[in-house]
């Protein structure tokens, strides 16, 4: 599904991963993790910049950038607070690759923003300003934007950061329903490994410059090796 084989990493002058490989398939939720300044969101922007990142067998310096945004959805850490932005407004963002130049819906992208609301239990919320909502509340209407997008892939940074612990857990649950009942690749970075473990099939775990990626139920004495 996506793919990155033996790529170095720098930031500046500092190399931050040294011959890294990564492969993600579909219907697999795996999450990201590492000590700060790991190169977690480094590695996050390689998978949707770098040339020789694979999707679905596609060099990335072969993917029209039409056919990345149909492919990729990424959630970023960024919060977007805009007055008089409702929540079916940014929704519908996630369907700019399908509208055309005057980025008008037609009936089906309302159909399809209305049932990603819906998705990540947000309907009820439709028609409010999105600065008017939580921290809790807002992740899940970004998350919304992304599966709108429609992408079989969907990468996200943090969106667990800032969240109260019952919403951690219920982020994470989402995710876990949209890789095994969607068919959806997803990938996350994220501190939070124990609202991350029960809904996991594997972890992406950084370390000193490297990186390697576990079943679940291998992946915890790693996990501890490198946050005790």
């Amino acid at each position: 599904m996506i793919r990155l084989d033996n790529i170095s990493l720098s930031y500046g002058s500092r190399t931050i991963l040294r011959d890294v490989s990564l492969h993600l398939s579909a219907g697999e939720l795996c999450a990201l993790i590492g000590r700060n300044g790991a190169g977690k969101s480094t590695l996050l922007r390689a998978l949707t910049s770098h040339r020789k990142t694979l999707i679905n067998g596609t060099s990335l310096a072969d993917l029209a950038p039409e056919k990345l945004s149909e492919s990729v959805a990424i959630v970023t850490t960024e919060r977007i607070r805009i007055e008089n932005l409702r929540v079916e407004e940014l929704v519908a963002l996630g369907r700019a690759p399908y509208t055309n130049w005057t980025g008008r819906l037609q009936d089906i992208d309302r159909e399809i923003v209305a049932e990603a609301i819906a998705m990540v239990g947000m309907s009820d919320f439709t028609g409010r300003d999105t600065s008017s909502l939580s921290d809790g509340e807002l992740q899940r209407v970004m998350i919304a934007r992304a599966i709108a997008q429609q992408t079989p892939i969907i990468l996200l940074d943090e969106p667990t950061a800032f969240l109260d612990i019952p919403t951690r857990f219920e982020v994470c649950r989402l995710l876990a329903d949209l890789a095994h009942h969607s068919g959806k690749c997803i990938l996350f970075s994220t501190h939070d490994v124990d609202a991350a473990l029960p809904v996991c099939d594997t972890f992406a775990i950084i370390d000193n410059g490297t990186l390697c990626k576990l079943p679940t139920q291998e992946a915890a004495a790693e996990i501890e090796r490198i946050f005790r």
